[in-house]
């Protein structure tokens, strides 16, 4: 806290603040929480920060807040405030030569962000790609210390060092088996030592960005990978990225014509991730190249109560809907975090009595049985999640949304990693049956769950 004070008292006078003002670490807390943007801002600029505290403030009220102390203090405010320093100020510090660590750490938290399909955080990532590139210092190899084994020269000057030097010189080299070395200990003695060097790699922000970019596009949300294929597409010259790997309509000319000359079927995993960014495109060129194989072909399903549309997808006659619902019920559904932008995204989480009644007419909830089917048609349980999930095989078009949960006092948890899907059965004792899956496992599965949990829904179109 003492260098935290020291920098917080140095930007107050650049303010001309109270630099003898007491410490009120909680009063700033409990503005922060409140937030009460005016009050907080008064306390910074009087010195009565005793750290920096962000809690669950927008990210544009924290850069208001504390935008001096970010500009002085770049790593510790982003370990205080990940989320609003990475998507209010992340731009800024990455236009500042002098902060690539910090840089570098934002540049991380937003890829990881983005994997989940997160559309706030690829906005924010690629200002975060284009501020980066803009710094030419980021773009310099630096030196890293390696520790490391030399053979040194002794020292010329007699004496016992070097007498003693020679000594081990013969003995290294006879241990080593190296005879031509222990004949010259004599004449121009070495010794094998321990040691510490710099050698120069090239720059880790872009390394992260390479790989992040790169691998970002495979683990994305399917929906969010051209986000990622553009991002790569327009940064790709300056980070070296080899025209073999940037992901465009060249890129998948190749990986079809791959195909086809070792004569394997087209992944539908893959295909269809191409498919989500350039469907037309893809289909003309699979044509041209012979391929029966086509782009997934979905029906609309328009919801008279409000007007959004959803994909249906015919997997093996069943008419699943491949969106989550988000037809909002007053008191019995409800955001992940209560935040707008989750619904967008991931759809509604709802407890199972609204659940039973959200789909709308000429659908219904996904029974146990429809599931059941779904997982048997994906290779069963033990495997499904991996034909299905969106940021896997998905061989199917379902595009299972990692949605989380939350539970029945409405606190959210896991969003990116879980996806919880009731079904309309009932076990009784307060509880129905779910479905989940997570983003790196390939089981489905089926599980008892509290009916006041908050999940999400999956609804089928009803048979003729």
């Amino acid at each position: 806290m003492k260098i935290f004070r020291k920098v917080l008292l140095q930007v107050c006078a650049l303010s001309a603040c109270m630099t003898t003002a007491a410490f009120a670490q909680a009063e700033l807390r409990d503005a922060v929480d409140a937030g009460d943007v005016i009050a907080a801002q008064n306390m910074v600029k009087k010195g009565e920060a005793e750290e920096i505290y962000c809690g669950k403030l927008p990210a544009n009220d924290a850069v208001k807040i504390y935008e001096k102390i970010f500009k002085a203090m770049p790593d510790e405010s982003f370990a205080n405030c990940p989320s609003q320093f990475a998507y209010g100020y992340g731009t800024k510090v990455c236009l500042n030569a002098k902060a690539m660590n910090a840089c570098t750490e934002v540049i991380s938290y937003l890829l990881l962000e983005s994997e989940s399909g997160n559309t706030k955080a690829i906005d924010a990532l690629e200002g975060v790609v284009n501020a980066a590139l803009k710094t030419k210092a980021y773009a310099k190899p630096v030196k890293v210390p390696v520790d490391t084994s030399l053979w040194v020269v002794c020292p010329k000057k007699k004496g016992k060092a070097r007498e003693a030097c020679v000594e081990e010189c013969l003995e290294q080299s006879l241990n080593m088996k190296d005879t031509v070395r222990a004949d010259l200990c004599e004449t121009n003695p070495e010794h094998y030592i321990d040691t510490t060097i710099k050698v120069s790699v090239p720059s880790p922000l872009y390394e992260k960005l390479r790989k992040g970019l790169l691998e970002g596009y495979w683990k994305t949300q399917k929906s969010s990978a051209v986000r990622y294929a553009t991002i790569i597409q327009k940064s790709a010259r300056t980070l070296s990225i080899p025209d073999s790997e940037v992901v465009n309509l060249n890129y998948v000319s190749r990986w079809a014509d791959k195909h086809k000359a070792d004569s394997t079927a087209l992944p539908g995993g893959e295909l269809f991730r191409f498919c989500t960014s350039w469907q037309q495109a893809v289909d003309s060129m699979l044509a041209l190249k012979g391929f029966e194989t086509r782009c997934p072909v979905f029906e609309s399903f328009v919801d008279s109560r409000d007007g959004q549309t959803y994909k249906v997808k015919d997997i093996n006659g069943t008419r699943w809907f491949v969106q989550n619902l988000n037809y909002a019920i007053e008191e019995k559904s409800m955001c992940y975090d209560r935040e707008e932008e989750s619904c967008k995204m991931y759809g509604r989480l709802y407890t199972q009595e609204a659940a039973l009644v959200a789909c709308p007419d000429g659908s219904h909830l996904a029974t146990d049985d429809d599931w059941k089917l779904l997982e048997i048609y994906a290779g069963g349980a033990n495997v499904a999640a991996e034909k299905l999930r969106s940021n896997g095989s998905d061989d199917y078009a379902f595009t299972a949304m990692f949605g989380g949960y939350a539970n029945k006092n409405s606190i959210s948890v896991i969003q990116g990693e879980g996806a919880y899907f009731w079904t309309s059965k009932d076990v009784g004792d307060g509880r129905g049956v779910a479905r989940s899956m997570f983003s790196t496992d390939k089981e489905v599965s089926s599980i008892p769950v509290d009916k006041n949990f908050w999940l999400s829904v999956r609804c089928v179109v009803n048979g003729d």
